[in-house]
Order: structure tokens, then C-alpha cells, then sequence
């Protein structure tokens, strides 16, 4: 009977209590900064969806044009008595449209392929690196597809004046001028009424200074403050130790 045991327990056991309360408490904080980290990355998800779905819609109609482009490079008969330098100016900008939509195509399906990728499959903060890299790709993607949209009625007009009569070619000219106009005005009026402000814009991001959230981690002092105690619980006696367990 060990009379030096039963006098040290009762100092020993509000010592025990205050370590198991402040292991409980650390365990209920990272818990809490689990789920809201999860809540977080759901949130982004969403952003990351969003890229993806305009780009992939941005690569079909790209694609298509491309098509066209490469058609009137390849397919269309020229006049040995037509102006050089229509010729030349429609070869030109037939090529620009080719070279453009290809671009988009190559952008768009490179970031909706490998910006998930590392948003799934990368280390912490993987999801705001895929999100603000899409978000500057996306921008000089659709940049691309609309400079080659413009090209492309551009060559439609030079094909014009190149294979027939100013007679048939200055209605189409007309026409031409008339539908880069109503393009140009539609933009800049959808445009204006879903245009967003740069300081009005809400992303998932939910610090002040544009960081992600998600990469949000323990900090120094938080793991130092884990680790102390859980040494001070590894050198705790088995019975003190078995008692904070409580019964199995």
C-alpha cells in the first residue's frame, strides 16, 4: 500500500483536468477551422465552375471559326485579275482569324483541363491559385475570340471586293458595316448593364487581402502551444492518464 501515491493524487488530478480541457479545446478549434475551411473551398468551387463553363463554351464557337478560316485559306478560288493587294490584305486577315480562334481554343481547353486538375489534386491553397489563374486567362482568352470575330467579318467584307463587281460588292460592304455596328453597340450594351465594378466584385475569397482563405493554416505559436502539451500528457503516470480517459 502505497501511502506517497494517494497523497499525490489529489494535487496531480485538477493539473490532469485543466491538460485534458485544454486538449479538448484545441481538438474543438481545429475541428471548427476544418469545417469552415471546407465550407470555404465549396464556395470556390463554384468560381472555379464558372471559368470552366465559359471557356469550354468559348473553345466550341472558337473552334468553329477556326474551321471557317481555314476553309477560306484553303478553298476559296482566287482571281488572277483581282487587286494584289486585296488579295493580299484578305490572305492576311483570313490568317489572323485562324491563328486567333486557335489561340482561344488552345487557352480555354488548357485551363478548363488543368485548372481543376490542380485545384483537386494540389496542396493546400491549390483552389485560389486555380481560381486567379483562370480568372487572368479567361480575360485574354475572350480578348482573342473577339478580335478574331471581328476579323472574321473583316475577311468576309475583302472577300467581297476580291471576287466579284464593285456593283455586288458595295451592298455587301454596306451590309457588313451595318452588322460590326449592331455587334459593337449589343457589346457595349450588355456589357454596360452586367458590368460589374473592379471594387463591387465579391469573390470566395473571404480575408481583406485577396488571399485565399483555404491556405489559411495553425500558426506557429498554435503548434508550439499542441506540442507542449501533448508532452506534458505523454508524461503523465498511466493511472492519472486512464482516469482522464474516464471508463471504457
Amino acid at each position: 500500500f502505497n501511502r506517497g501515491a494517494l497523497a499525490a493524487r489529489p494535487t496531480s488530478l485538477p493539473v490532469c483536468d485543466l491538460l485534458l480541457r485544454s486538449l479538448m479545446l484545441y481538438a474543438d478549434k481545429n475541428a471548427l477551422r476544418t469545417q469552415l475551411k471546407v465550407q470555404m473551398l465549396r464556395i470556390r468551387e463554384k468560381e472555379l465552375m464558372y471559368y470552366t463553363n465559359n471557356c469550354l463554351s468559348i473553345s466550341t464557337s472558337a473552334a468553329l471559326l477556326a474551321g471557317f478560316a481555314w476553309y477560306g485559306l484553303t478553298e476559296v478560288p482566287f482571281d488572277e485579275q483581282a487587286d494584289a493587294l486585296t488579295q493580299t490584305s484578305y490572305l492576311v486577315v483570313t490568317t489572323l482569324i485562324m491563328g486567333l480562334e486557335l489561340l482561344t481554343v488552345v487557352n480555354a481547353t488548357l485551363c478548363a483541363i488543368l485548372g481543376p486538375g490542380l485545384a483537386l489534386r494540389g496542396p493546400d491553397g491549390s483552389m485560389a491559385t486555380a481560381v486567379n489563374g483562370m480568372m487572368t486567362h479567361y480575360k485574354f482568352t475572350l480578348m482573342c475570340f473577339a478580335t478574331g470575330l471581328i476579323c472574321f467579318m473583316l475577311s468576309a467584307l475583302l472577300y467581297g471586293w476580291m471576287q466579284f463587281d464593285w456593283t455586288l460588292a458595295m451592298p455587301m460592304t454596306v451590309l457588313i458595316c451595318y452588322f460590326l455596328f449592331k455587334i459593337f453597340h449589343y457589346f457595349v450594351r450588355i456589357y454596360r448593364r452586367f458590368r460589374l465594378a473592379p471594387d463591387h466584385v465579391i469573390t470566395g475569397a473571404f480575408n481583406a487581402e485577396g488571399q485565399s482563405a483555404e491556405a489559411a493554416a495553425p500558426s506557429e505559436t498554435e503548434l508550439a502551444e499542441q506540442r507542449q502539451l501533448q508532452e506534458q500528457y505523454a508524461n503523465l503516470p498511466e493511472a492519472v492518464r486512464a482516469n482522464m480517459a474516464g471508463p471504457s
